[in-house]
Parts: structure tokens; sequence; C-alpha cells
């Protein structure tokens, strides 16, 4: 009897030590991950080495996973992942990079629900992201997935060359508005023939009782509802001081076939430009980004609307979701992991700049660049961003300005709803198109009046049923509004 008692105790130990090591996550075999995530450079041929790197340091923190990353190529990306979550292929992990596509993907079964895995073995990313982040996460009450760390709102400027700022002293701080920089356009205008005194496409001082969440459609936080956006004063009243410039000279008259913005701003060829995706005060980012000294004069801060920008999900087919969700976490949870996912190996990919980690007192690092960088994938497609070293990409200053932002910004009353517009495809595919060509123009300011071009405008798009699409988001926000109150 007394061996039969023991026989028993023992069975029962092992039954709660082997209950104890599946609630860490499962069996303890190893399994292999499939990763998809968008490419963040062109020259990848250093791959291998890096995810030596990585598996090494996964089996070294105890985790028994091998990652198996699939990066892709940023114009094929989002059809790959629409193809693989039709089909059922199978994989483990994904990036989703818009808000529509993910609400999509939710609801048709593509990915798993996170509502008790985070809590369980997401520890290190509930800590790190953002209750609200994550609470527009959200599809009909349900998570499915991870918000990656980013700005949700967007810190604006006016963006000055600082030669001509000086050679000319004008006072750059004070400029508030577009209205601001009349003066100083039609300085540069009459003395430097050979540089375009704005930049085309800029936006005005924003207002944060407004913004846009589906095409040529925003909301009015002040009214709760959603407007076209060709009958809103703000944006109608830019367009004017726009369209003023244009045909004063102030922006190029070629400008609507200048299509690489980026490669036009680092010409050096403009004396006003904009930065609409970080702000620093003494205009260091503006400078690194464009090569020359640069100047800003800030704008403000959009509200935040929409959850834009990288969420990280787990495929309804994965193999294993609670080692996908051990893996996530440990990526948030080690800056050495996650760092050496988007920098690669140091000696390789990446030096440390010795003198500037004395100097901030953490590590900063110098990245290959040009022929020689085979290696990146952007902090954000990884996930925790606010732990990335400082680097040329983005000094500790600027990321701590980004978050800075992100407490500043005003959330709006339809911050988490997401527009489904299946239910008028075919209007809002018709009246996208319009949309796009009437804001190009507008935007430039390259037509001869803004009022009878948006009247003109505005016929064209109750024909293609911009009204019924219009309609259709305020019932669906109103349905949304009354089940999140």
């Amino acid at each position: 009897m007394k061996r039969l008692v023991a026989l028993l105790m023992a069975i029962c130990m092992m039954a709660v030590l082997f209950t104890g090591c599946v609630s860490k996550g499962g069996n303890d075999e190893e399994v292999t991950l499939t990763w998809y995530i968008q490419k963040s450079v062109s020259n990848v041929s250093g791959q291998d080495k890096v995810m030596e790197e990585v598996n090494r340091y996964i089996k070294e923190k105890g985790l028994n996973v091998t990652l198996d990353l699939k990066v892709v190529d940023a114009g094929n990306y989002g059809q790959k992942i629409s193809m693989m979550i039709s089909s059922g292929e199978q994989f483990d992990i994904c990036t989703i990079n818009d808000a529509t596509s993910y609400v999509k993907y939710a609801r048709d079964g593509g990915f798993v629900e996170l509502d008790d895995l985070l809590p369980k073995y997401g520890k290190a990313v509930l800590e790190k992201t953002d209750d609200y982040a994550q609470e527009a996460m959200k599809v009909d009450g349900k998570t499915y997935a991870i918000k990656n760390q980013g700005t949700y709102a967007i810190a604006q400027s006016f963006v000055f060359k600082k030669d001509l700022v000086e050679k000319y002293n004008f006072d750059y701080k004070s400029v508030t508005c577009l209205a601001d920089l009349e003066p100083y356009l039609k300085t540069i205008k009459e003395n430097e023939p050979n540089i375009t005194p704005l930049f085309h496409e800029i936006p005005d001082k924003v207002d944060q009782n407004y913004a846009e969440l589906a095409s040529g459609m925003v909301f009015n936080n002040e009214a709760d509802e959603f407007q076209s956006i060709f009958d809103t004063e703000y944006y109608v009243n830019t367009w004017k001081v726009i369209n003023d410039y244009y045909k004063k000279g102030y922006i190029a008259k070629d400008a609507i076939s200048k299509t690489d913005k980026a490669s036009e701003k680092k010409s050096g060829k403009y004396a006003v430009m904009s930065n609409t995706g970080y702000y620093t005060e003494d205009g260091s980012k503006s400078s690194a980004q464009l090569g020359f000294p640069c100047v800003e004069a800030y704008t403000g801060t959009t509200p935040i609307l929409n959850m834009t920008g990288v969420r990280t999900c787990i495929s309804s087919t994965c193999k294993d979701p609670e080692k996908a969700m051990q893996l996530i976490n440990l990526i948030w949870e080690d800056d050495y992991l996650s760092n050496t996912l988007a920098y690669g190996v140091e000696g390789i990919n990446y030096t440390i700049d010795e003198e500037r980690t004395a100097e901030i007192g953490s590590k900063s690092v110098v990245p290959t660049s040009g022929s020689e960088q085979t290696w990146a994938l952007w902090h954000n497609f990884v996930g925790p961003l606010w732990d990335q070293w400082d680097s040329p990409w983005n000094t500790r200053t600027s990321l701590e300005m980004m978050q800075e932002v992100n407490l500043q910004a005003p959330r709006l009353k339809a911050l988490g709803f997401v527009f489904d517009s299946d239910p008028v495809k075919t209007e809002y595919s018709k009246m996208s198109s319009i949309v796009g060509e009437l804001k190009t123009a507008l935007n430039i300011g390259c037509i001869d009046d803004v009022d009878s071009y948006i009247a003109d405008g505005k016929k064209r798009l109750t024909d293609a049923g911009y009204d019924k699409v219009l309609e259709e988001l305020n019932k669906q926000y109103k349905e949304w509004e009354k089940n999140n109150k």
C-alpha cells in the first residue's frame, strides 16, 4: 500500500511538473517560426550572418525557437500577405502596415486572437505598448495584433535651408503658418534665381480638430462626424494660400511632374520645405535626412485618429502560437535582440561610436551605408522603437521627442474606428481616384481658381457616389461609437 501511495504521489508530481511546463509555453520541442517582414534596404545580402547571431542568442536566452525571417520587397509585401492569408498558406508571424488590411484579415480569420496570449506570454509587450494604442487594435471586441511603437501623431514643421535664412537674416522662428512665409518667399524669388522659394505639397499649420481617415473625408472632432474635405474651411483656406503662391511663382511651374519628392528635397534647390514626420528644434533631423544644414519652425502636432503604422500579428496557421508570442515578447524585452534584428552584426553591419557612447551614457552605433549596407530593418517593423540604440537614423534625443509627440497629441473621439468600405466598394473606388486627382492639383496650386475647381470636382464626386460613401462612413462610425462608449 505504501508503495502504491508513493507511486501515485510520484505520478501526481510529474503531472504538476508537466502542467507547469505547458503553462510556460507548451512542449519544449524546438520549433521553427516563419516571420514575414517588409524589406528596408534593397541590397540585402548578409542575412545569413544576422540570423545566425539572432538564433544563437534566442537559444542562449532559453527559448527553443529558430526564427526564419522572410524579408519581402516593399512593393510586393502587401500582395504577398494577402495571397497567403486568402489561400491558407502556412506561416507564423507577420507585420501589417495599414489598418484597413488588418481589420479585413482579422475578420476573415487570418490571425490568432491575442487576448489570452498577451497576459500569459507578452508581459514585456504590454509594459511597453500604450494602453490606448493596444485598445485600438481591437476588432469587434477582440485583439489580433500588437501595436508596434511609433509616432501615432505627426509633428510638422517648415524646414529652411540654413544658409539662406542666415544670408537674409530671416526670423524663421516667428513663422507659424503658410501665410507668414510670404515676405521670405518674395525675397528668395527676387534674389535667388537658382532657388525655388517653396517646395510643392506643403501643409499649413495643424488644426487639431481635423484628421483625414478615408479618401477625401475628414473627421471633425467638435462636430463628432465625418465631413467632406472639400467643404472644410481649414483645408479650403490652405489651398487658396497655396494657389496664390503658385501664381506668384513661389512654387515650381512643373511641380506636378516632380514625383520623386525625397530626391527633390535633397537637391538643395528649395528655400522652404516641410517635414511631416518629426521635428527637432535645432533642425538636426532634417539636416541629417536632407544632407545639408537646416533649421525648422514647428507648426503643430496632428491629432491621433487611427493607429497608422506597423502592427505584429500571429497567423491562424501558426504552428505554435504560444512560442510565437514568447518570441515576440523576447524581442520586446531584450534590446540586444531587437537591435541585432534591426542593425545586424557588430563589425559587419555597424560599428560602435565610442565617443558618442561615452557622451550620452548609452550605446551609440554607426550603421554601414551606401553600397556597403547589406542589412537593415526599421526598428518600428521589429517592434520596440524606443529601445533603438542611438544612431544617425534616430538619436536618443529624436526618439524622446517622438515619444513626447505621442503624449502631447490630442486623441480624437473616433480613435480606433476603421472604415469598412466593402458595402460601397464600387462607389469608393470611383470617388477615390477623383479625390486623388483633385487633391494633387489643389496641394500644388496649379489651377486657375480654387472655388470653381472644387465646385466642378464636387459634381464629379457626386456622380461617382461620394455622398453615398460619406453617409455609409458616418453610419458605421455612429454604430461603432455606440458600442465603444
